[in-house]
């Protein structure tokens, strides 16, 4: 065979190759076009494919939940005057935190922080603010309370579903630590569910608490009445209540369920 014809063979073969790699390409092209799936995958079933969407299970993170919640968790102090035995006057002081429910002003927060009697409540915003704030309604059973500062255009928390929190969610606790330390905010997970404890306060009295939610989040003195926040969402779905002094990364929350009855003849449906 001459080195002619040998040319010629190897020009035909590349040319159908060529056009072979070419219309593939178109038709993979037309494919695209006319199926655009961008973020799917598809499985083959017979001559029926299906469709199988890519789940988006990233959640929050904790730096994006601290910034949304930045000025919609206050911190508040009491002064309460009691008189002992003898009638001399007796002055307590209280701190713990405040999550604003309303633009203009209402605010969760549990009950032993503002206790009915407190003289003096103020609260502080976290540009350093500060409000005085009249009670408006306790739940000692509950360990509930909701008070009212005179202000307009607050940013506001966004209450969840606890009825679908699962032991293992991620949470996210931001509260006034140890009275002194502003939107100090922790993580952990929901460890367990339908706790029921009896908590201590500093003045002796004590509150026997259930169906809490428990969890491994750092809750400090000072962070009752602070959010729990699920990392999922972003939502509020307990507020932190109580932590255990013998133990270590045992805390507890009242679920947002029970809150919603709570604050409902006030600020309504929220």
């Amino acid at each position: 065979m001459s080195i002619k014809k040998y040319l010629r063979q190897f020009i035909v073969v590349a040319l159908v190759l060529a056009i072979g790699v070419g219309g593939g390409a178109l038709g993979a092209l037309w494919y695209q076009s006319r199926h655009p799936y961008g973020g799917t995958t598809i499985e083959s079933l017979g001559s029926s494919p299906k469709i199988v969407e890519v789940a988006n299970n990233s959640g929050l993170t904790i730096p994006e939940i601290a910034n949304d919640y930045a000025n919609a968790v206050v911190a508040i102090t009491t002064t309460s005057t009691t008189y002992s035995f003898f009638g001399g006057p007796i002055t307590s002081q209280g701190e713990g935190t405040g999550m604003i429910l309303t633009s203009n002003g209402y605010i969760l927060t549990n009950n032993h922080v503002v206790p009915q009697g407190s003289q003096d409540v103020t609260v502080t915003l976290t540009n350093q603010k500060t409000y005085t704030g009249s009670i408006v309604a306790n739940d000692p059973t509950t360990d509930l309370a909701l008070i009212k500062i005179n202000a307009t255009g607050l940013d506001t928390v966004k209450l969840g579903n606890s009825n679908n929190v699962q032991v293992g969610d991620g949470v996210v606790a931001i509260g006034n630590a140890l009275g002194q330390f502003q939107n100090t905010v922790t993580q952990g997970i929901i460890s367990a569910e339908n706790r029921s404890i009896t908590a201590s306060e500093p003045n002796g009295n004590s509150e026997s608490l259930s169906g809490l939610l428990q969890t491994d989040a750092a809750i400090n003195p000072g962070n009752s009445g602070g959010p729990l926040i699920l990392t999922s969402d972003g939502e509020v779905i307990a507020i932190n209540t109580a932590t255990s002094s013998s133990g270590q990364d045992l805390g507890f929350a009242i679920p947002i369920a029970t809150a919603k009855s709570f604050i409902q003849p006030y600020v309504g449906s929220i």
